[in-house]
């Protein structure tokens, strides 16, 4: 008696995680380093913008100097954040691979990609895009 529940159990598991389902894991695992880096450099641009309005009456110098302390910290723990996420999430997704999951694996390797690029367009405009007009 006690196989047949051991042996239902394991087919009621397999029937809730469908494929389609694992790769919504696997894409979501993907998008959660992008989220991240979002959701603190808004944080970091919050405290900034409640440095400068602290900082006001001490002077144009001081409230400059602490909001751009204030900015450089908060990018620089995004950017911490975001490394990790995205290295986990790497992981993770070579660990389905491994376990034979592709369709997770493959989600959640295009969804980093679709991340890296979002982060890297900006950048890249800015270097060919001309910073002067012409004369």
């Amino acid at each position: 008696m006690s196989s047949l529940s051991s042996d239902s159990g394991v087919s009621m598991q397999a029937q809730s995680s469908s494929p389609e389902n694992n790769t919504w894991r696997g894409f979501l695992t993907g998008i959660v380093p992008l989220v991240l880096l979002v959701v603190i450099v808004a944080i970091a641009l919050a405290v900034t913008a409640l440095v400068h309005q602290l900082f006001a009456p001490s002077g144009f110098f001081a409230q400059q100097q602490a909001s751009v302390i204030t900015l450089v910290v908060g990018l620089a723990i995004a950017l911490v954040v975001y490394v990790g996420a995205f290295v986990r999430a790497l992981r993770r997704g070579a660990a389905w691979q491994r376990q034979g999951a592709i369709k997770p694996s493959r989600a959640a390797l295009w969804s980093l990609g679709i991340t890296a690029l979002i982060v890297v367009l900006p950048v890249l405009l800015a270097i060919v895009l001309p910073q002067h007009p012409a004369p």
